[in-house]
């Protein structure tokens, strides 16, 4: 005769007798069932692995493995040194922009600011600089996704 939570699909609590039986019913399984060992295909595919890895020599790694990082090494310092370049390259172009329009800009400033142009100057440099730098930085992340 079944019980309610038999009958419903619910599990039943457990009472402390059901729990020591489990434990008791898991020992007596775990004598009988011995689990198998490795097939003997498993162990001569195994010794064929290991002579395989005898047969390559270490040295013969070792130096194709430096030969592989001297020539990432090279690669990485001719892309370090072209970033160099390009960097000192924008820097200057910046910097003679920069005076071409001070050149052409400050008689103008003069004019419309007096003497307050001297402090225009640094403020428009520094927006242009602002500018700039937000450009170069929406250019390599690319635009806020809103």
């Amino acid at each position: 005769m079944k019980n309610e939570h038999e009958s419903t699909g619910d599990a039943a609590p457990r009472a402390p007798a059901d729990a020591a039986l489990e434990r008791a019913l898991d020992a007596a399984l775990t004598q009988l069932l011995v689990a198998p060992g490795p097939s003997s295909a498993f162990r001569e595919r195994l010794r064929a692995a290991i002579a395989r890895s005898d047969a390559t020599d270490i040295g013969a790694q070792r130096a194709q493995l430096e030969r592989e990082l001297r020539a990432q090494m090279v690669e990485l310092n001719s892309g370090y040194v072209r970033l160099q370049r390009r960097t000192l390259a924008a820097i200057l172009g910046g910097a003679f922009a920069a005076g071409a329009a001070a050149m052409v800009a400050l008689p103008w400033l003069q004019s419309q600011f007096g003497a307050g142009s001297v402090i225009a100057v640094p403020v428009v440099g520094a927006v242009v600089g602002l500018a700039i730098g937000a450009s170069q930085v929406i250019n390599r992340l690319g635009p806020a996704r809103l």
